[in-house]
């Protein structure tokens, strides 16, 4: 039963790596004529929004002032030597 087993396995996971270039090939156009359709379809603003949303969102984490304060203190703060290890936050709290 286990050999069976391991040999679809195999043969079900090399099967995918032989058809995924295939299917990679013909899922992009299909992406990018879904996506032109929604554009069409919805117009520019909300496709606009969706596309730079992310983007967006991550500039304001990085500009946010609790953002810039945490990378402040982080350039700000001593270096430990490897031996005192020991002393930074996370490594002296025991594991329960």
């Amino acid at each position: 039963m286990t050999n069976s087993r391991t040999c679809t396995t195999w043969g079900l996971g090399f099967s995918a790596i032989l058809l995924s270039p295939i299917i990679v090939i013909f899922l992009i156009p299909l992406m990018i004529g879904i996506g032109l359709d929604v554009f069409d379809l919805f117009g520019e603003a909300p496709f606009a929004f969706a596309l730079c949303a992310p983007a967006a969102f991550v500039l304001m984490r990085l500009v946010s002032p609790r953002g810039l304060g945490r990378q402040l203190a982080a350039l700000l703060r001593p270096r430990l030597p490897l031996y005192r290890s020991t002393e930074v936050n996370y490594a002296s709290k025991s594991i329960s």
